[in-house]
């Protein structure tokens, strides 16, 4: 909440009412009175002005006026604090309903979620006008602050009360689909949109809320066939009927990505129509369009720089994750060990939450801008900053990002594998990637021109690994357990491999499967029954093999990793940074090398340590491999004791640092 209106001449009002606090405070209430008044006169949006007024109305038992006094300046400003204190005054006059009113609005606003939720339910069970504005603005909030707390059963509930109390809300119906989303209840959502879409077929962020229904979880194949048909269809019926020029359109795709369909598997299932490649091309063709329907002055390619040959080269990197984050993890030694001779280094963090890793950013940037939310600012810095190069770290997690992408900022455009696919804009000229990482026939799966660099392709340092301060007996392990720890997020898990886990444990009687928890447990327990269920075609009980523990941080992470025996990895989209934590700790990982590179990472990094073993080329030889492991300990110490002679192969290589930036070099025109 920001002020409308502000004096010019704020510091003599400031002084008024420095004034009438003063004269509050020895109790000269005719004087503070005056000071105040003077105070509101010569700047109507002081909102300390008003406080320290109606504090003053109230102190004479007048809250009526001092009500008054609160909504004068709601004219000017919506500050919190003036909610707070027009709640006050409602609760002193003896209107209890009103005053919880304001005082949730307070608390909303403030991002005092917890606090709202009481008061809005405390004004809920006292209000009788159910069909009232303020009665939906309450719910709708209400709703909000369930979602801001990850409570989205408690927001589901109230949505679906509210489509029967406001069935002609199109934010009810978004809301409840973004809820009943976040928990995996995919067909009710389905469902829901469906409904809603043909309710109100003119509303677009209806049409493009069901396209980016994907469930978190698939029961079968099947499923995930039908859900990229789905997506296609739906994808057709925008790009034919959606006006670009509709401000709807371009505020619809802002508000999320299709971020899970890169968690449907290779393209071994999808070929042609279907392909990931074609479906991103044509998301981004149209994206651009509407981005440049919208932001005309940004649709062409700016001229290259005159540059001479002493000129430093300007790259700018631009994400929403330059924090404690994979992305912001990984790339941060492109930042920090940049040739300072050769090159400028501009940043653009377009994230909310700054710590550590953002610090580091800004010290090792020429220059570094922190603009959240706001895509013509960081558009405009970017257009002004005449740029030789920009790189996005990602494409594909953050809505905005991915707008911004759209226009055309800089000459030469890169997209990173940090969201490991291929973005399909027109205005991405090149994908980097690494020769570790890609097959082949890489090209083949991008829209863009690929780079490849050197080995893994980024600089990191060697970490630090905590001391272990905890026990298998600490989370429910035993010594003799022989026990495969499977950490990725449960989106990673295809249900066409959940037979490799009954499998293994055929062949190792004492394993122990231990998963980590979705954030929310009604995912989790859809994944417990669709794996339990693998183990039942085996005569085996997957509560006697699985252990799901509960979200960890990063230090509890860690030690789990050194109590393991060994590492699975999932198939098809293998992991990069909980590879490269098992490599720290020594831990021998199984992996599956498949078509694409997000299914190669992991192999990637064990053929840069020369650690090959644990590389399976079928799932036949994944459980092979699984199963050896777990029976012989002197394998595993072998491995180990490999992965410890030869990890220091993965820190401090500027091979793939120096190849980047001779990539810069070579498509960077000199005068």
């Amino acid at each position: 909440m920001t002020d409308k209106m502000i004096s010019p001449d704020v510091e003599l009002a400031t002084f008024h009412c420095q004034l009438g606090s003063q004269f509050l405070e020895l109790g000269q209430l005719a004087a503070a009175e005056s000071e105040y008044q003077k105070a509101i006169a010569i700047c109507p949006g002081l909102t300390n002005a008003y406080l320290g007024y109606g504090a003053l109305l109230l102190l004479q038992n007048q809250p009526q006026q001092a009500i008054n006094t609160y909504e004068k300046a709601l004219q000017y400003t919506s500050t919190p604090e003036i909610l707070s204190a027009l709640g006050l005054a409602w609760v002193a006059l003896g209107n209890e309903t009103q005053g919880y009113y304001y005082l949730g609005l307070s608390a909303y606003y403030s991002c005092d979620y917890k606090t709202a939720i009481d008061y809005y339910n405390q004004y809920l069970a006292n209000c009788q006008d159910y069909q009232s504005s303020i009665h939906l603005e309450v719910n709708l909030n209400l709703g909000d602050c369930y979602q801001r707390l990850n409570q989205y059963n408690d927001a589901a509930a109230i949505y679906r009360r509210l489509i029967d109390e406001f069935p002609q809300v199109v934010e009810v119906y978004l809301n409840l689909i973004l809820s009943l989303s976040e928990i995996g209840a995919i067909a009710e959502a389905i469902s829901w949109a469906t409904v809603a879409v043909k309710n109100f077929p003119d509303q677009i962020s209806l049409k493009f809320a069901k396209l980016r229904l994907f469930p978190i979880l698939y029961n079968n194949t099947a499923e995930i066939f039908a859900s990229r048909q789905g997506f296609a269809q739906d994808l057709k019926g925008i790009i034919n009927q959606a006006s670009i020029f509709d401000n709807a359109t371009l505020q619809a795709m802002g508000e999320g990505t299709n971020f899970y369909l890169q968690y449907q598997g290779d393209e071994q299932l999808f070929k042609g129509s279907l392909s990931e490649k074609n479906l991103q091309r044509q998301y981004g063709d149209f994206l651009h369009r509407v981005m440049v329907a919208h932001y005309p002055e940004w649709g062409e390619t700016p001229p290259p720089r005159l540059r001479g040959k002493s000129d430093k080269i300007r790259v700018g990197y631009i994400c929403s994750f330059l924090q404690w984050h994979t992305v912001g993890n990984l790339f941060l030694g492109w930042v920090k060990n940049s040739d300072r001779q050769k090159f400028q280094v501009y940043c653009y963090y377009t994230g909310q939450e700054a710590d550590q890793i953002t610090d580091l950013y800004q010290q090792y940037s020429e220059k570094f801008y922190h603009i959240y939310n706001n895509i013509e600012q960081v558009s405009q810095q970017i257009y002004s900053d005449r740029l030789d190069i920009l790189v996005f770290l990602e494409l594909g997690m953050c809505p905005q990002t991915l707008q911004i992408a759209g226009l055309k900022l800089a000459p030469i455009y890169c997209a990173t594998w940090g969201h490991p696919t291929t973005t399909g804009l027109p205005t991405i000229d090149y994908f980097i990637s690494a020769e570790l990482l890609e097959p082949a026939n890489a090209q083949t799966y991008y829209n863009e021109h690929l780079i490849c660099l050197p080995n893994l392709g980024i600089y990191l340092d060697q970490p630090s690994f905590p001391p272990s301060a905890k026990s298998r007996s600490d989370w429910q392990m035993s010594d003799h357990d022989i026990i495969y720890l499977s950490c990725q997020s449960l989106f990673k898990y295809l249900p066409q491999y959940d037979d490799i886990y009954g499998k293994i444990a055929q062949g190792v009687n004492q394993a122990k499967f231990v998963f980590i928890s979705h954030w929310y447990q009604e995912v989790t327990a859809k994944f417990q029954k669709r794996l339990y269920a693998a183990f039942d075609k085996f005569g085996l009980s997957g509560e006697d093999y699985c252990l799901f523990l509960p979200r960890l941080n990063y230090a509890e992470y860690l030690q789990l990793q050194s109590l393991a025996d060994v590492g699975l990895d999932t198939f098809q989209f293998t992991g990069f940074a909980t590879t490269l934590d098992a490599i720290a700790a020594n831990l021998p990982l199984v992996t599956h090398q498949g078509e694409i590179m997000r299914s190669r990472q992991s192999a990637g990094i064990l053929r840069r340590l020369g650690v090959t073993e644990t590389i399976a080329s079928s799932e036949s030889e994944y459980i092979e491999i699984a199963v050896k492991l777990g029976l012989d300990p002197e394998t595993r110490t072998a491995i180990k004791q490999k992965i410890q002679n030869h990890r220091f192969r993965l820190y401090h290589d500027l091979q793939g640092l120096q190849g980047l930036e001779e990539f810069y070099q070579n498509c960077v025109p000199v005068k």
